[in-house]
């Protein structure tokens, strides 16, 4: 068995790469940002959605190998991309080459959002020992504090949108990519579907950060000790 060349180790993880952001990746921002919305239509139900997802066995083991490592990896991956990439005047127009320029640059930013968000949810959660039904007012209260300044409103602001615009444009570069859209027409229809799903998701990332922001609501755990 011929061992892969060095191009051939680069062209896979590239294309390891643009997979991650899109499975498990991308997936996962779908959802999450789905379940947070739940917040506009009250508490109960996000808190709910909280509960049910802190009660899945083996959620850390879960989120570690579908979640961190995927993101891990897709993040090294993308500093990477920005380190060695050249843009293509004399390939793509003008337009493509600054998406692809605030592709890179979204991208920097979602990593030392997702430290911060992080840094701020989850290692509290797990250093507190706030598992299970202690998870969901632990968590929103967390929240309820970080909407209650413009800074952390500024924060999330920038945090959504940016991740929803790197998710969406991404989508784009994928399907070109992997050679799901093919021709001048199918490539132009993809981009406007998928700037409209980057928008009806950043639709609902500022709906809850503005419910938040108006109605920080405290509640129980829904099940005590």
């Amino acid at each position: 068995m011929v061992a892969p060349s060095k191009d051939e180790i680069h062209h896979l993880l590239l294309k390891l790469h643009s997979l991650t952001g899109i499975v498990p990746i991308g997936v996962f921002l779908v959802i999450h940002i789905c379940v947070n919305s739940l917040r506009t239509v009250g508490a109960w139900p996000y808190q709910l959605s909280i509960d049910a997802i802190n009660n899945l066995p083996f959620l850390l083991v879960i989120e570690i190998t579908f979640i961190y490592i995927p993101l891990l990896f897709h993040s090294v991956m993308g500093f990477y991309v920005v380190n060695h990439a050249k843009t293509n005047v004399h390939r793509y127009r003008y337009p493509r080459n600054a998406l692809y320029t605030m592709q890179r640059l979204s991208g920097a930013v979602v990593f030392v959002f997702l430290v911060y968000h992080l840094g701020t949810t989850v290692a509290p959660k797990l250093w507190e020992g706030k598992h299970h039904f202690e998870a969901a007012p632990f968590l929103i209260d967390i929240m309820n504090g970080e909407f209650k300044t413009w800074q952390g409103i500024l924060i999330y602001t920038i945090g959504v949108v940016s991740a929803t615009f790197h998710f969406s444009n991404g989508l784009w570069g994928f399907c070109v990519s992997w050679g799901i859209l093919i021709g001048p027409k199918a490539q132009r229809n993809g981009a406007i579907v998928f700037a409209m799903v980057g928008l009806a998701l950043t639709f609902l990332g500022l709906a809850t950060i503005a419910e938040f922001n108006m109605n920080p609501v405290p509640v129980d755990a829904t099940v005590s000790r």
